[in-house]
């Protein structure tokens, strides 16, 4: 008898399938470019997978999903319109529509990484708000830090300074905190086992995109 698939199982197997191709097609110089337009819908793609499992498990998602997106939006712009806190840097038209200079896909990815943190954590027994806080943040300034060279080669984003500035670094983490915080209060019980897989899953895309760009 075949036994039929979960939505868990089902929304996995298509982010593994978007992220294999994804890797496939950026790995190479002739279909890097038409890859990297792609980049979009497959962030949106693993947003909207990542929101379905907090629609399930929260009591707020739509709050949930409004603050982390807002206030991640809101810190981009003013950095891309100041400098401040990240740094001087720019968008480039790669990942879609922008909003004030920012790419508005940004402010889901702020969402889910915010998400995917905490259920990593949860995944590994860690149930202590204020060290989730403290750790979630450590978590999304490392992921940063590995997204970081593949995004500049892919012009996702630019900076003017010839190197990442520490700032960048030190402004994640300062960041993340009141996010992971917020999310943690709007949603007491999180989802754990497919967002966790998502951010590992990133993790491993992104360390094995360093080889090729």
């Amino acid at each position: 008898m075949i036994r039929s698939l979960t939505s868990q199982e089902i929304k996995w197997r298509l982010l593994l399938i978007l992220h294999l191709v994804g890797l496939v097609g950026l790995s190479f110089s002739p279909s890097r470019p038409f890859f990297a337009q792609l980049s979009f819908f497959n962030l949106f793609i693993t947003a909207a997978l990542i929101f379905h499992e907090v629609w399930l498990s929260s009591r707020h998602p739509w709050r949930v999903l409004i603050w982390l997106f807002s206030l991640g939006m809101a810190v981009e712009i003013l950095g891309v319109q100041t400098g401040f806190p990240f740094g001087e840097y720019s968008y480039g038209t790669v990942l879609g529509p922008r909003l004030a200079g920012v790419s508005v896909i940004i402010g889901l990815n702020w969402f889910y990484l915010v998400v995917s943190s905490v259920a990593l954590l949860r995944w590994l027994g860690v149930v202590n708000i204020w060290l989730t806080v403290v750790m979630a943040s450590l978590i999304l300034t490392a992921v940063d830090f590995l997204i970081e060279p593949v995004a500049i080669n892919l012009y996702y984003w630019q900076w003017e300074a010839v190197s990442v500035p520490l700032s960048n670094y030190i402004a994640w983490f300062v960041v993340s905190l009141p996010l992971v915080y917020l999310y943690q209060r709007f949603t007491p019980h999180p989802p754990v086992l497919f967002p966790a897989k998502v951010l590992l899953l990133q993790v491993v895309f992104f360390s094995v995109l360093q080889f090729f760009l």
